[in-house]
């Protein structure tokens, strides 16, 4: 079995087991926030794995028939060695989507609106914030300003690169780049949330960015970012074919930029008086929450990774 494969089922077995873990009434009732989360985690990861492993389906037949006929196109050779592949982009297209209706219910008043009440109604938006932000207009949609534009221009092209990175890995046959990347820039976000638990403020009094994201700790940035970095390498000498070092300078600075990421959508949060993007993962928020971590890291690495493999 291949190692990608197996990362997939020893993952989805992980978070399968710290979700049932947490369902536990005794658990649940302590860590009622956390259990929301792990179970957010495991749908989303359900889906990807699923995608990811149909896509991986292979017909062998077509695949051999056209290398004797036509050996020399590597794309339609790949898409016919994998016929499925289909699935994960249209995954990742369905991302850019649903965060693509998030970013235009910011900005139409009406509709933001009623999203800060329905926030409001389930106790995740406090009423102060949304009074203060939520300006009356006359006119239909918000007057766009240079952080609307440059965010919606970041996730637009974080989908773009998404599906260029699984065409490359595809193409190169090194699958497990793509789950080492998704990997990476994702963990960093559970890292940095542990971290900021248990060390939160008690090296540093000043918060990573307190105008920003006030939850956010400099020890929670420091320390998560680099047990995040030192897993992920590990995982990057089996998932991928870069040496240790190179694994752990591409695992590291997916941490980073994911924090960046994480600081750029609190600002686009901030900026609208939201406190969530969406409700759709009970515990994270919307889709813009979840793969904020995302939106920097993997174009720089799919960049590098197209000019340089």
């Amino acid at each position: 079995m291949a190692t990608d494969t197996l990362f997939v089922i020893g993952l989805m077995i992980v978070v399968s087991l710290t979700w049932g873990t947490l369902a536990i009434p005794h658990f649940r009732k302590r860590l009622p926030k956390i259990y929301l989360i792990a179970r957010s985690w495991w749908l989303m990861l359900a889906a990807l794995c699923v995608c990811y492993m149909i896509a991986k389906i292979t017909n062998n037949t077509q695949y051999f028939q056209y290398v004797q006929l036509q050996p020399q196109n590597p794309t339609q050779i790949q898409s016919l060695s994998h016929p499925y592949q289909w699935l994960l982009i249209t995954f990742f297209i369905l991302i850019g989507l649903r965060g693509s209706y998030e970013i235009k219910r910011l900005w139409c008043i009406d509709n933001k609106s009623r999203f800060i009440r329905k926030l409001q109604a389930r106790g995740l938006q406090p009423k102060a914030i949304a009074d203060e932000k939520n300006l009356q207009s006359t006119h239909s949609y918000a007057r766009l300003n240079l952080l609307d534009l440059f965010f919606s221009g970041i996730f637009i092209l974080l989908i773009i690169s998404l599906v260029t990175l699984q065409q490359l890995t595809w193409q190169r046959e090194q699958y497990g780049v793509l789950l080492f990347v998704l990997f990476a820039s994702q963990f960093n976000d559970i890292a940095q949330y542990l971290c900021g638990r248990l060390l939160g403020r008690k090296l540093f009094k000043r918060g990573l960015a307190p105008n920003i994201s006030p939850n956010k700790s400099i020890e929670g940035a420091i320390f998560g970012s680099f047990f995040a970095a030192l897993l992920a390498s590990l995982l990057g000498i089996w998932l991928t074919p870069f040496d240790w070092w190179l694994g752990l300078l591409a695992a590291y600075g997916l941490a980073v930029s994911g924090i960046a990421g994480d600081l750029l959508e609190s600002a686009f949060k901030r900026q609208h008086g939201v406190k969530d993007t969406g409700t759709l993962l009970a515990g994270h928020g919307g889709v813009l929450d979840r793969v904020d971590s995302l939106l920097i890291g993997v174009p720089l690495f799919t960049l590098l990774y197209w000019l340089l493999g």
